[in-house]
């Protein structure tokens, strides 16, 4: 499967109530609070939430073409310095329906790809291209007075505001590409589509509607179907060993795949990505020790 910086996806709606607030005491960088935090080596670099995104992002990866052409959806990538975005695009309602990132920088780069992802789905792509470095600051911080970098706001976050701007321009190709398909599969069916976030929404309710004993029995057959041969041919295997909440899977590697260092990387990302596809969006794999 290819990237490229254009391809189609899907979209997700209404801005969470903490975007819309606007933090105070962010204006003036030399605060009381900062000027102790750079004047004490002692004070954290980074807030706790920040330290605890980075440890753990649940939004890093990647969508690529096939990802939004079979849901008839927009994908648009953006990136600016050390971070990347993805957002899958409801062209016919302009929601974002998943986000994903990619950083090569420091937790507080992390820390923006992970606050960013969660932000922006269900939002519409002009509301989401409107957050600004303030609002995502004040999200990350451990108390309303305390700053979440040691350094300010402003140099922290400085990527924001120009990969919004880049996600904005792509989208305009995205959104015209996915409605030239859109258009194309109506004229030959007969019948106008039905908007990909309503459809893909549904469906993510129903899913997570199922009792967890029929979740797991249908991401057991894609396993047996799509995954286990494959691992099988090299002498491996996996264990599903709990899903939370409908969207959390923990599995087990087992024989070559314990030590095979792509059990972390190309094998867990096509798994993951394949349960998405099938099943649920938001979908989760971790391995465990036990």
């Amino acid at each position: 499967m290819s990237k490229s910086s254009l391809e189609m996806g899907s979209p997700a709606e209404h801005p969470p109530a903490s975007v819309g607030i606007q933090p105070s005491g962010l204006e003036n960088p030399s605060s009381d609070s900062q000027k102790d935090s750079l004047a004490n080596p002692s004070v954290r670099k980074f807030s706790k939430k920040i330290e605890t995104l980075a440890a753990n992002p649940k939004h890093r990866g990647a969508f690529f073409t096939e990802d939004a052409s079979t849901k008839d959806l927009a994908l648009a990538t953006a990136k600016y310095k050390d971070i990347k975005v993805y957002w899958l695009v409801d062209p016919q309602t302009d929601l974002i329906y998943d986000a994903k990132f990619f950083s090569y920088g420091g937790p507080s780069s992390v820390a923006l790809g992970e606050m960013l992802c969660t932000l922006v789905k269900g939002m519409k792509v002009d509301s989401a291209v409107g957050i600004t470095i303030p609002q995502i600051e004040a999200l990350l911080r451990d108390a309303p007075d305390v700053p979440a970098t040691a350094t300010p706001a402003e140099e922290a976050f400085s990527s924001l505001p120009p990969l919004l701007a880049s996600a904005q321009e792509v989208y305009v190709s995205a959104k015209a590409l996915a409605m030239a398909t859109i258009t194309l599969k109506a004229s030959q069916n007969g019948q106008p589509r039905r908007s990909s976030f309503e459809a893909l929404t549904e469906a993510d309710k129903t899913w997570m509607a199922m009792p967890k004993e029929e979740q797991i029995k249908t991401i057991e057959t894609i396993m047996d179907k799509d995954i286990r041969p494959g691992l099988n041919m090299d002498g491996g295997d996996l264990h599903i060993k709990d899903l939370e909440d409908g969207q959390r899977l923990m599995i087990k590697w087992q024989g070559a795949c314990g030590g095979c260092a792509s059990s972390t990387g190309a094998t867990l990302s096509y798994i993951e990505d394949s349960l998405r596809r099938q099943v649920f969006g938001g979908m989760q794999v971790i391995p465990v020790e036990e």
